[in-house]
C-alpha cells in the first residue's frame, strides 16, 4: 500500500497523469472513489482527471507523514500551489481504505480561499 500511495504523489509531481491513475488502480483494482469531506464520494478516475485539470502543473505535493496500517492509511500532505505571486501551502489529511479490492480515498483540505 505504501509504495502505491507514494507513487501517486511522485507521479503527480512528475506531471504524469497516467502514472497517477495507475497508482490509484493498483491500490483499488476493483475501482476507487474520491471524497472531498463535506461532499459525496465521486467516481475515482473522473475525479482525478478533474483535479488534474485544476491543479496539474501548478501544484506540487510533499508527504509530511504517511502511516499505513493493514488496508488503511493516513497521510499529511503539503500541497504547494505555485503562482506568479509565490507558493501557497495548503496542508491536507488524506485517508485511504481498501475493502474487497475497492479503494475509498477521503481528502480533508483547506480551499485556497480559506488559507
Amino acid at each position: 500500500m505504501e509504495e502505491h500511495i507514494k507513487a501517486i504523489y511522485s507521479r503527480w509531481n512528475a506531471k504524469d497523469l497516467e502514472g497517477v491513475l495507475a497508482a490509484f488502480r493498483a491500490l483499488g483494482p476493483g475501482g476507487f472513489t474520491i471524497e472531498y469531506i463535506g461532499s459525496a464520494p465521486l467516481a475515482g478516475e473522473p475525479a482525478v482527471r478533474d483535479m488534474w485539470e485544476k491543479y496539474g502543473g501548478t501544484c506540487t505535493t510533499d508527504i509530511a507523514q504517511l502511516i499505513v496500517n493493514g488496508d488503511e492509511a493516513a497521510a499529511v500532505i503539503d500541497n504547494n500551489l505555485h503562482a506568479d505571486g509565490g507558493v501557497t501551502n495548503l496542508p491536507s489529511i488524506e485517508t485511504y481504505r481498501v475493502t474487497d479490492g475497492v479503494l475509498a480515498v477521503r481528502y480533508y483540505h483547506a480551499t485556497p480561499q480559506a488559507a
